[in-house]
Formats: structure tokens, sequence, C-alpha cells
């Protein structure tokens, strides 16, 4: 039986929506407690995203999760009654933490699998959760996962915003691009996008793209100052674009 959680609606972070149900289960989950062997801060690997459930449309049941990590998400995805959830991880270290909140893990490069275990067109939702700027090619690796999704299936993807303000305020006024731990220049990130290239990535591997929300951040007197400015600033105020696409229904045949 399909999961029914509520319809999207358009200020679905900033109410009380499935965001937060999933904050609250979030909150009573318990997760392996281990020593991360890098450098990261073990919430990297830990943390539950509960913005990208938030996005999940009504009627999902089968979902793909690339770049499980430790399975914070998967973890609340199973308690939420989803019927199966398939993960993608890099590391076999985190893919053993995580396989226990999953149907399948794969334990794989994203970008080089083919996903030959998983039948065409039998999953309904694709989730990317600050995986695609990770990737070499994203184009090609979003158009070889998509085999997998049925057609009108769904691909949810949260992608930092490269105009974001502190990102343009340091190179253009300090000559600073240097990589961090975590944030919008992730040393792990090789790819950078803006909500046209976002556009850009979803139409060229045959997704259309529904609906977005943002994640803004901004003094108050930069807020106050979009407002005179009719909302001008906005791109530069917006951290994190989270994206439903969805994809295509086969067309009439010709014949």
């Amino acid at each position: 039986m399909a999961v029914q959680p509520p319809a999207v609606g358009k200020d679905a972070l900033n109410q009380s929506s499935l965001a937060d149900q999933a904050g609250d289960l979030a909150g009573r989950l318990v997760l392996p407690s281990f020593h991360s062997p890098d450098l990261r801060p073990t919430d990297y690997y830990t943390g539950v995203r509960h913005d990208v459930v938030a996005m999940i449309p009504d009627g999902v049941s089968s979902i793909l999760e690339v770049g499980c990590a430790a399975g914070g998400t998967g973890s609340l995805l199973k308690s939420m009654g989803f019927e199966r959830i398939i993960g993608i991880e890099l590391s076999p270290y985190y893919a053993s933490l995580a396989r226990q909140h999953y149907s399948q893990i794969i334990v794989a490069d994203a970008e080089e699998t083919d996903l030959y275990g998983i039948e065409d067109g039998t999953l309904d939702c694709i989730l990317y959760p600050d995986v695609l700027e990770h990737l070499r090619d994203p184009w090609a690796a979003l158009r070889r996962h998509l085999r997998v999704l049925r057609p009108g299936g769904y691909v949810i993807a949260s992608i930092p915003n490269v105009r974001y303000y502190k990102a343009v305020r340091d190179l253009i006024w300090r000559g600073q691009w240097e990589y961090k731990d975590a944030g919008i220049l992730d040393r792990g990130h090789l790819r950078f996008f803006t909500l046209n290239s976002i556009h850009a990535l979803f139409a060229e591997s045959g997704l259309q793209l529904l609906k977005w929300n943002q994640h803004s951040r901004g003094s108050h007197v930069l807020k106050l100052l979009n407002k005179v400015l009719l909302n001008r600033l906005s791109p530069f105020l917006v951290k994190q674009y989270l994206v439903l696409g969805q994809k295509a229904e086969p067309g009439p045949s010709a014949f």
C-alpha cells in the first residue's frame, strides 16, 4: 500500500506539514554512534533530511536515495512506512551502518553504477540530498538513473545556490574562493548551480520542474533592503534550493 503523506503545498517548509512530522520522528530516531573515518563533522553523515522528505508527493511507495551515508534519512523513511527504500553509498563503512534501514543497499560510485539490480521503471521517486554538486558529470548520472524511475515518477534534489551573497561577497570583495568542510564551498563540490542551471539540468534530463522551495538566509537589514528593492536581492539570499521534478509520461504513439 502506498504511503500517503500530505500533498506538498507552496509553503511546505514554513508551515506545519510533513516536514514537522518528519522532524518529530527524527528526534526520536536512535542512530548508531561511531567515529567518522575522515575529518568532517559526524552530523555530515548522520543528518536526517526531513526537508527533502517533506517534498515527497502523494502516492509514492518506492524510493531510491542516492548518497544515503549512515542512513539517517532512510531510518526516517522506514519509520514512516515506505515499502521499498534503496540506498546508494560509495563508502562501505557508511553503507554498513545504513543497511538496516533499507530494503537494499548498493555500494558503488553513483556515477558509475547502472543500477542493474533494479528493473526499468519500477521506482516512484529518486532523492538527491546534496549529492548532484559532488558528481563529476551530474547530467549523465541523472539521465542514467532515470532508467529505473517510472514514467510520471519524481526526482527530489537539494542543491546549494552559488549565488548566495556570502559566496559572492567573498569572491568579489575579498578575492577568496576557499573550500571548507561543509556549506556551499564544501571541499567535495565539483559543480556549482544557480536556479537557472538547475532548471537546465532537469530539462536536459527529461524532467519537468514542478516546484521548488528555498532556504533563505540574511540579516534583517538585507531582508529589509530586499523588500525595498522589490525582491531583486532574493536570488542572493538563497543558500539552498529544494526542487521537485517529474519524469515525462510517454506520449501517444503516432501509429
